[in-house]
């Protein structure tokens, strides 16, 4: 599930190391062939490249009269001033540049590298680079423009089509990023024309999204892209993401980030997903010699959850770049894997390591879920997402997701996250589900849910909107929310699991037919995502306390251990972990019934104790 090709893409973006995005511009074949055994010598499978747009398609618009006509005129499209009926590409290809492009491609074939062709590069840090005549229209919902975006995509392909390393194209590089004055309408055929112009040209080949960010709704939103796209992409820079650096890039939350973003695409568009653009904003966020701390820990995780690749931003430093937007746009100038003179820094030393670790461990089959969530449309999203993911992985649980409209998932636990309102009919499934056996957990932040006490087994007595905090006790553990809302709920058939410090009701359970309503009356996933270093409270002891009756087949005793766990071809178990601990490499755990250690890289097992040789491991159980 998680390799291309018989390989897992372990790589970084493509500029050259002395031109950067002028490389087209200043093309120099020596320099390339350098760039590419480099990344050959360090472990690199895949790189991301990019045709700029405005140099591979170099129109120009030629305004004439009209039969000698002052009032009106008619635009010609041209390149060196040649009408383009007359050119080799009626498109405006240059074919100087489509010759540089082969060039690149077949340099990396040579060194065993596979190549994801990113078409419109329009956008790029910032800065737009655009044909001239495009400069200020809509790039997306101008028609004229849209086909003459097509006819550059379908002639560069008719010439790089038959290169055997390329194994996916793009429409472009983030090109949610194109346009801000379109609809989601106008958005979503854009990306059908793209998709279609490239399906047509090369069938052969998947298309991979190349965008970054997209939301539950609007434009370019992930199930509009999952009707499109082969696979969806994740850019997940911890700085440009909500909720993702408020501790330091290399602890357990911050450095999951890529983890659980990648696996959140992919539940909700049902299509694989992988990490294509991820980077440390230079020695102000992280010192070169942590970066590689940084980089295991979120390649090994976004691996072990069935990421398809990961891709670093970007091959090399642009510290020495006076041109936009690297002088001006100070985020962008530091991101390289290796230094404009090719000296590799320490992230790009440490990739070798990780590639030759997961091609010992294997292609993982889908990891197994414990639970599904699902993410409401008058919710923070994200949050929401990213929430539930953390507090699930450290109680040893593996989160799932739908968006409300969706058709509900089978599974034995449901989780409707921070409340503000929910779909009717998602609401009915998942009932039905409790009525048969499952088990609903439901957190509170003001919303409404309908027949609520049916539900719950309380009676809702009056609703508060105040700031306050509950604390309260769990599993012998200390917990604290703070909170903007308050249920005073009496309870009707609900067992009360936990009052606070007031004497307000926050955890209940009742009993639905066959199943249980779990309610906490608190917004527990928004509480963990809004605070600093929230993987050192007891948050986590809430889904323990919901998932405490599931059996796993692999438990480890602490909060600071990410596993998952697959049911491999052979019918064993695997398990794949990563130890957060600090302070040691021994942790204690507990084996399903029935199972026994039959393998181990990197690790020992044995007597109900694993002890790591390095913060990553894999265990196979058998029957």
């Amino acid at each position: 599930m998680s390799f291309v090709n018989g390989k897992y893409l372990i790589g970084c973006n493509y500029w050259a190391s002395k031109f950067g995005i002028y490389m087209w511009k200043n093309y120099d074949k020596k320099v390339v062939e350098k760039d590419i055994e480099l990344f050959e010598k360090h472990g690199i499978t895949c790189i991301r490249i990019f045709p700029l747009w405005s140099d591979f398609q170099p129109i120009e618009q030629v305004r004439l009269c009209n039969d000698g006509a002052k009032k009106w005129h008619v635009y010609q499209m041209r390149k060196n001033d040649v009408p383009l009926e007359l050119c080799k590409f009626q498109s405006g290809l240059d074919e100087n540049q489509v010759e540089n492009f082969k060039h690149l491609i077949s340099t990396a074939e040579k060194h065993g590298i596979s190549v994801i062709v990113s078409f419109i590069t329009g956008w790029m840090s910032g800065r737009k680079f655009v044909p001239a005549p495009f400069v200020s229209r809509d790039l997306v919902g101008d028609d004229e423009v849209v086909l003459y975006e097509c006819a550059f995509i379908k002639d560069l392909i008719g010439e790089i089509k038959e290169h055997k390393n390329i194994i996916a194209y793009e429409p472009g590089n983030e090109t949610n990023c194109l346009s801000y004055t379109i609809n989601q309408y106008q958005a979503e055929r854009w990306m059908k024309e793209i998709c279609n112009t490239i399906t047509l040209a090369d069938p052969t080949k998947p298309i991979y999204s190349g965008m970054h960010g997209p939301n539950m709704v609007g434009n370019f939103n992930l199930i509009d892209q999952s009707k499109y796209f082969d696979m969806l992409t994740t850019h997940p820079y911890p700085c440009f993401t909500e909720y993702c650096m408020k501790e330091k890039l290399t602890e357990m939350r911050a450095s999951l980030h890529a983890a659980a973003e990648t696996s959140y695409y992919r539940s909700i568009s049902n299509k694989p997903a992988m990490v294509q653009e991820i980077g440390v904003m230079g020695d102000m966020h992280l010192t070169s010699d942590l970066v590689p701390d940084y980089l295991e820990k979120s390649v090994m995780t976004s691996y072990q959850t069935n990421s398809t690749g990961y891709i670093w931003w970007c091959a090399f430093e642009q510290d020495n770049l006076y041109y936009a937007p690297y002088d001006i746009n100070s985020y962008e100038i530091n991101l390289g894997m290796a230094y404009m003179d090719r000296k590799p820094k320490p992230v790009m030393k440490k990739i070798k390591e990780l590639r030759l670790a997961i091609e010992e461990i294997g292609d993982l089959p889908m990891q197994n879920f414990d639970a599904c969530v699902v993410v409401c449309n008058s919710s923070d999203y994200w949050g929401n997402a990213y929430g539930s993911y953390m507090l699930g992985a450290q109680g040893g649980y593996a989160i799932d997701y739908i968006y409300e409209t969706q058709k509900l998932k089978d599974y034995d636990y449901y989780i409707i996250p921070s409340l503000a309102n929910i779909n009717k009919y998602v609401l009915e499934d998942i009932e039905k589900k409790v009525m048969d056996g499952a088990n609903l957990l439901i957190t509170y932040n003001g919303g409404i849910v309908r027949r609520f006490e049916q539900l719950t087994g309380l009676q809702v007595h009056g609703k508060e909107s105040f700031a306050h905090v509950k604390n309260f006790t769990l599993n012998g553990k200390q917990l604290s929310v703070n909170c903007t809302c308050n249920l005073e709920v009496i309870p009707t058939t609900a067992e009360i699991i936990a009052k606070d410090q007031d004497g307000r009701v926050v955890i209940t359970k009742n009993k639905v037919g066959k199943g249980s309503v779990t309610f906490v009356n608190a917004p527990v996933e928004m509480q963990y995502v809004g605070m600093n270093y929230p993987e050192n409270t007891e948050l986590y002891e809430v889904y323990k306390f919901f998932m405490k009756d599931k059996k796993m087949p692999f438990a480890v005793e602490s909060k600071r251990a990410f596993t998952t766990t697959y049911n491999l071809a052979n019918g064993n178990v695997g398990v794949m972990l990563y130890n957060y601990e600090k302070e040691t490499n021994q942790l204690n755990v507990k084996i399903g019934k029935g199972l026994k250690v039959v393998k181990t890289l990197y690790c020992d097992c044995k007597d109900s104790k694993i002890t790591f040789n390095r913060n990553y491991a894999y265990v196979e159980l058998s029957k």
